[in-house]
């Protein structure tokens, strides 16, 4: 069993193994950098710390989000190298999930990787965050 955080962007479930999430914010003003990659939505200031903000949900080619009462920005500490803020539309529970209901089901673009677990009653999208966070370099 491994343990992930469920959460949404627009209806479809989305999980991030639990150990890269450092803890769970509210939304806060960020400000925007300059000729930044559109999903990189600008940084935040947490605690005195710069945080780059990064929209998941466009970076997934989903649309862009919306902010509500329950949008949240995932803090992820990346092998403690940096710490990078996922926007998403809510935030639910940390689940278990049995690595035999896990999926691999195949590349978009040859950009993501999509693995999919059965969570009860539903289908949740195993993010890789690697995948969001570096853009793959095309061999010719």
């Amino acid at each position: 069993m491994e343990q992930y955080l469920l959460f949404k962007l627009g209806d479809e479930y989305f999980g991030i193994i639990i150990e890269l999430i450092e803890n769970i914010e509210r939304l806060t003003p960020f400000t925007r950098v300059p000729k930044a990659a559109s999903y990189i939505k600008g940084v935040m200031n947490l605690r005195g710390e710069i945080i780059p903000v990064i929209d998941i949900k466009e970076r997934l080619d989903l649309g862009s989000y919306l902010k509500t009462e329950d949008t949240r920005v995932l803090i992820i500490n990346w092998k403690n190298d940096f710490k990078v803020g996922f926007l998403v539309d809510e935030v639910f529970d940390v689940i278990n999930i049995s690595k035999d209901s896990i999926e691999q089901v195949s590349k978009d673009k040859d950009e993501f990787k999509w693995t999919i677990a059965k969570y009860n009653h539903i289908l949740v999208n195993l993010l890789n965050v690697e995948d969001i966070l570096f853009d793959k370099i095309q061999e010719v």
